[in-house]
């Protein structure tokens, strides 16, 4: 395949590398506001922990009853930020593939044209050589081999 034919195929693969790259950053704003939200909620649970005890039984059981439903809605929001982690995990993955796919492919096109550059050197130093073997022959045109 020629230099060209790779890199327009590099095109192609840096643009799915900065798709990758864009589903990760969405990811890692979902884990970040997944995280966000959970220490809201240790705070928030923190702040009623840490309040005066009501002396009034129904406050006391409303104060129980909150304490239970933060620590369940804590309990979501860890599964929650796992979750956040595990696709932001799955698409680093993904970008990380690609980026080395990317960056094979621009090494094999780095190759190639040094290959092509020592080819094209030969070639040229041949012709030279030919040309110049090609010349001391036409000013001597008495050489005997």
């Amino acid at each position: 395949m020629s230099v060209k034919r790779f890199q327009r195929l590099l095109k192609i693969r840096e643009a799915q590398e900065n798709e990758a790259a864009v589903g990760l950053a969405g990811r890692l704003a979902e884990l970040n506001r997944a995280e966000l939200q959970h220490k809201q909620l240790s705070e928030y649970q923190s702040h009623y922990l840490n309040a005066l005890v009501p002396n009034d039984v129904n406050m006391l059981k409303q104060l129980g009853l909150m304490h239970q439903q933060l620590r369940e809605a804590l309990q979501q929001q860890d599964l929650r930020v796992a979750a956040a982690q595990s696709q932001v995990d799955q698409a680093r993955e993904i970008w990380l593939e690609r980026h080395q796919a990317s960056l094979s492919l621009d090494k094999l096109i780095e190759h190639r044209r040094r290959a092509d550059d020592v080819r094209d050197n030969r070639n040229q130093q041949r012709e030279q050589d030919m040309w110049a073997t090609r010349k001391a022959f036409q000013q001597n045109p008495d050489n005997d081999m």
